[in-house]
């Protein structure tokens, strides 16, 4: 299923600098990914579609800082990073009737956003970076979900406090039970390589379909990033896209 965009998300896209093209469906893809809760992790490539144009380099416009294999691992364990406040993106959208409008999405969104460690309570639509999230998220319609969450996600400024931290791992357990997500957008290299407990790069980890604790999962670019690499702007929509697919399936079926 593609997208049908209105005028409105189609202006708030050409704001954003991302060509008007859409990846094509991906259903056997999603069919795959909607699962049961214990299901094992698994990784789905996406085909690559004829009609998508190439945008290389994948990320060598802002080359990430070079780091031991031993720093990274540090630096990156579960108990190095922590959750923030979950809060509502958008408010839930009302139909005349005065009831929530559940529209086509009723599925249930979660968005964990890499953000800078002391940041976490800041709104996440706020500045310029917001901004763009913004935009990005409207186009794809997560302003009339009934539910669409974000939570940030940063790592521990003190190492001490680290070395004493409770793994990541049950603070995301007793956040997943609490939203009950169906798709989770994961925002930022760093976190997306804490949470799915991986080394490769964001380049590899993007263009799949991920599993979070038997949850479909997608990673993409962080907003702060976007905003430096306008080339990455497209392949962040793409990846939306494929979010939002395996978010109409569910809803569907709910």
């Amino acid at each position: 299923m593609s997208l049908d965009l209105d005028k409105r998300q189609r202006a708030m896209l050409r704001e954003m600098g991302i060509r008007l093209w859409q990846p094509q469906p991906v259903a056997a893809e999603v069919a795959a990914v909607v699962t049961p809760v214990n299901a094992p992790k698994v990784s789905v490539p996406t085909p690559t579609s004829p009609a998508t144009p190439s945008l290389q380099p994948p990320m060598a416009s802002v080359p990430a800082p070079e780091v031991s294999a031993q720093a990274s691992t540090t630096g990156n364990s579960s108990s190095a990073w922590s959750l923030g406040e979950a809060r509502a993106l958008y408010p839930k959208p009302v139909a005349d009737n005065g009831q929530p409008a559940v529209l086509g999405a009723a599925a249930r969104w979660l968005l964990l956003i890499e953000t800078p460690p002391g940041a976490t309570d800041a709104d996440p639509l706020a500045g310029d970076t917001g901004k763009l999230l913004d935009n990005m998220l409207r186009a794809a319609g997560l302003h009339q979900c009934a539910h669409a969450v974000c939570v940030p996600l940063s790592r521990r400024a003190d190492a001490a406090a680290a070395a004493n931290a409770a793994p990541l791992d049950s603070a995301l357990a007793e956040l997943l039970k609490a939203e009950k997500p169906n798709v989770i957008l994961i925002m930022g290299r760093l976190a997306a390589q804490a949470l799915l407990q991986s080394t490769e790069p964001l380049g590899k980890l993007r263009g799949h379909v991920h599993q979070l604790a038997g949850i479909a999962a997608v990673v993409t670019y962080d907003a702060a990033y976007l905003l430096r690499s306008l080339p990455d702007k497209a392949k962040a929509w793409d990846d939306l896209c494929r979010a939002q697919h395996i978010a109409h399936r569910a809803g569907s079926t709910a």
